[in-house]
């Protein structure tokens, strides 16, 4: 059930004054005597007002504290009007890229967007070269000896990669296999 609201707490201080026991008030109120008694060591004596600005306070104090000080956010700033990327002043003070990103598409940092190095392009990646035959590591099949095709003497190996799924992993797995015995 949710929270007690400011007119249970207005009824929690009549059923006080009555001196009604927290089983009492409970059955009255739809809640469990447990939420009662804690209600009530909000404040003693018990007043709904004194319970409504305690319940307020802690409520203010609850969730994730804010890391950005006056400091951090001038020396942010600073870095910004450098050409430093977010995520370089991310990494050179120990903070979140995304948590100076939030500030500032939250206004926390005084700092247009636009204005960012490298805002809004896309990052290359790393083409993927597990599949990509590299002349220097070899010889291509066109290219091998008559007698190899013979397959008459042992020691004569042909070589494949089977290549994982792309995106998930980047194994790779390499085949040797004998050109006589056919050993793999």
């Amino acid at each position: 059930m949710s929270s007690i609201t400011y007119s249970e707490r207005i009824k929690i201080e009549t059923f006080c004054e009555l001196e009604l026991s927290n089983i009492e008030m409970a059955n009255l109120l739809n809640r469990s005597p447990a939420t009662i008694s804690y209600e009530l060591s909000r404040c003693h004596p018990y007043q709904a007002e004194l319970a409504q600005a305690d319940t307020e306070r802690k409520r203010a104090q609850c969730g994730r504290k804010i890391k950005l000080t006056a400091t951090l956010k001038q020396l942010i700033l600073n870095h910004l009007r450098l050409s430093w990327p977010p995520e370089s002043i991310a990494h050179e003070f120990n903070l979140a890229t995304k948590s100076i990103y939030n500030w500032l598409n939250h206004g926390q940092i005084d700092f247009p967007l636009s204005e960012l190095s490298e805002h809004g392009l896309r990052q290359r990646r790393k083409s993927d070269q597990r599949s990509k035959y590299n002349q220097s590591l070899g010889s291509s099949i066109e290219q091998r000896p008559p007698v190899i095709n013979l397959r008459n003497r042992i020691g004569d190996f042909e070589m494949d990669t089977i290549v994982g799924p792309r995106g998930r992993s980047k194994a790779a797995l390499l085949t040797l296999v004998d050109r006589k015995s056919r050993f793999l």
